[in-house]
């Protein structure tokens, strides 16, 4: 069976057709979408099954990644999305309006990864380019 390629050089069938490249991919735990954090400072929103669309009007803007490894996730019920920037902050983002909800300065250097705690979903872990972990309550 062949693999059909989400992202193919193929322009009639690319999902993505900006300049910038995505870091991290991640899949929304309850609806059909998907999102992708880009280089272009900004979190991207797709569909998740085929023929995968490139949401043109909503969009999780704010932090700023220059060029670092910065990924992103979803709280565990779905209703939050969690990035980290360059400027070493958590930026919380509501997942239906796609608005800042929260700004946490985190740490000194960029924060590369958020992760939501898997039980008790106040708790939020960061870590950063220096390699320090931090979690928040």
């Amino acid at each position: 069976m062949q693999q059909r390629s989400m992202i193919s050089t193929d322009n009639a069938s690319q999902v993505y057709a900006e300049a910038y490249t995505c870091p991290c991919l991640r899949l929304h735990p309850f609806d059909s979408i998907f999102v992708a954090q880009s280089n272009g400072n900004y979190v991207a929103i797709f569909t998740a099954t085929p023929p995968y669309r490139l949401n043109k009007y909503k969009r999780y803007e704010g932090h700023v990644i220059s060029g670092f490894p910065i990924k992103c996730n979803f709280s565990l019920d779905g209703k939050k999305l969690a990035s980290g920037s360059s400027d070493g902050s958590i930026y919380l983002y509501d997942y239906q309006s796609s608005k800042v909800v929260k700004k946490i300065k985190a740490h000194e250097q960029a924060c590369i990864d958020v992760a939501f705690h898997p039980i008790i979903p106040n708790v939020i872990a960061s870590c950063s380019w220096d390699g320090s972990i931090l979690v928040f309550e």
